[in-house]
C-alpha cells in the first residue's frame, strides 16, 4: 500500500512539473541577442566566449533539454557554437560552457526572452550575466526596462551593460 501511495505521489509530482517546462516551448526558434550584462564586465569583452551573438534555440520536451546555437567572434572571425542545457525540477537550465553554468528564464514574451546565468568558470571565479535575446531584430522599450529592472536586482552595475545589437555580422543560418 505504502508502494502505491508512493507511486502515486511521485506521478502526481512529475505531472505538476511538466506544464511548466513546456511553456520554454515558446522559446523554441531563432533569436537574436539584443543586451548582456555581467557583474565581471571582461567576460563580455570581444574576443570572449561569452560574448555570444544567438541564433536558435531547440526544445526537447520529453528529454528536459534545450539546444541553443550560437556564434562568438574571436578577432573578427565569426564561430558557431552550440550547447545542450538540462533542465531539472526547478527548471534551472544546467550548461556545461566555460565552466558550469545555471541558466534561469526569468520572462518569455513572443518577440524577448529574458534570462539569468551564474557562471563558475575552471579558476572558480563566479559571474553572473543577464541576456535579452529578441525576434525580430530589436525589442521595445519595455523589454529593455525589465532587463535593466533585473540587471538592477542582481546587482549588476548599469555601466556593465554591453549593447550587442548593431554588433552581429555572423552568418544568420
Amino acid at each position: 500500500m505504502k508502494i502505491l501511495l508512493l507511486s502515486l505521489v511521485l506521478v502526481a509530482v512529475c505531472d505538476a512539473q511538466l506544464p511548466v517546462f513546456s511553456e520554454f516551448s515558446q522559446l523554441a526558434g531563432q533569436w537574436k541577442t539584443m543586451y548582456m550584462a555581467a557583474s565581471n564586465l571582461e567576460k563580455l569583452s570581444e574576443n570572449s566566449p561569452f560574448r555570444g551573438y544567438m541564433r536558435d534555440i531547440a526544445v526537447d520536451i520529453p528529454r528536459r533539454t534545450m539546444h541553443f546555437k550560437f556564434f562568438i567572434k574571436v578577432n573578427g572571425e565569426c564561430t558557431e557554437k552550440s550547447v545542450v542545457g538540462t533542465v531539472r525540477l526547478n527548471n534551472m537550465i544546467n550548461v556545461d560552457y566555460e565552466g558550469t553554468n545555471n541558466f534561469q528564464v526569468v520572462k518569455i514574451a513572443p518577440t524577448f526572452m529574458l534570462g539569468y546565468d551564474v557562471n563558475v568558470d575552471a579558476e572558480g571565479r563566479t559571474t553572473y550575466f543577464v541576456l535579452l535575446i529578441g525576434r525580430p531584430h530589436h525589442v521595445g522599450e519595455e523589454a529593455f526596462e525589465k532587463f535593466k529592472e533585473l540587471v538592477r536586482q542582481k546587482n549588476i552595475p548599469e555601466e556593465n551593460i554591453v549593447k550587442l545589437i548593431g554588433t552581429d555580422d555572423c552568418p544568420n543560418n
